[in-house]
């Protein structure tokens, strides 16, 4: 990355704990921040969690990689299936119960930041932990603005990219993961992309995200606010 590359990212990130820091709520403050596969969620959340930190903010850094169902669950109508994507991937009640609303209002801040490791597939038994009130949660992940969890956050991100870029960057992110290239693009062609297409589309997320972050350009991202 550039200098002037790495000086424009850096404003954004600045721009966005700006943002962050005027919201005033009386619970930890919950940032949702959602994305296709290999947009670049994770590494931003990260980068932001380290510009609030820098202000002296607690950061609950959490995503919903935690929250996977297990196999026999997430592949139960196919390993490809796009139903079975959407529907079965992950336990997004635990999401509500472990993590949003423990943090949200009336909660007790007690939360557990997960509860599964994909990577191995097993259980994970973490500690509940109290936040501090002033906490700012980043939890990040796929068709985080559904339904089911999206009245939780108190800010929502969207990192937008587009499939193409997406699916470049996962060659190289996810190919140790699936073993082999034809694996890897099986999965993307014919579960992930068409599921998260879908949703997109089916959700809204753009619209109902109150930042849309452009990715594409890793050192020159631009910001929209709702």
């Amino acid at each position: 990355m550039t200098g002037m590359g790495n000086h424009i990212r850096e404003q954004a990130l600045q721009t966005i704990a700006d943002k962050l820091g005027e919201l005033d709520l009386p619970h930890p403050v919950r940032v949702g921040v959602d994305g296709i596969s290999a947009s670049g969620k994770t590494v931003f959340s990260d980068e932001l969690a380290a510009v609030l930190r820098g202000r002296k903010r607690e950061v609950v850094r959490a995503g919903l990689d935690g929250f996977h169902n297990p196999p026999e669950i997430r592949h139960r109508q196919g390993p490809t299936s796009v139903d079975g994507y959407l529907e079965d991937s992950f336990d997004f009640e635990a999401v509500r119960r472990c993590v949003l609303d423990p943090l949200g209002p009336g909660g007790n801040r007690l939360y557990r930041a997960e509860i599964y490791d994909h990577k191995t597939e097993q259980a994970r038994e973490v500690p509940v932990v109290a936040a501090d009130p002033r906490a700012i949660l980043v939890f990040e992940g796929v068709t985080l603005f559904r339904k089911e969890i999206v009245a939780g956050f108190d800010f929502k991100i969207l990192v937008q990219v587009s499939f193409e870029v997406a699916l470049e960057r996962a060659k190289t992110r996810d190919l140790g993961h699936f073993g082999d290239m034809e694996t890897l693009l099986t999965k993307y062609s014919k579960r992930f992309i068409p599921a998260q297409r879908r949703y997109l589309e089916q959700s809204r997320a753009a619209s109902q995200a109150d930042l849309v972050l452009g990715n594409d350009d890793w050192a020159r991202p631009t910001l929209e606010f709702s």
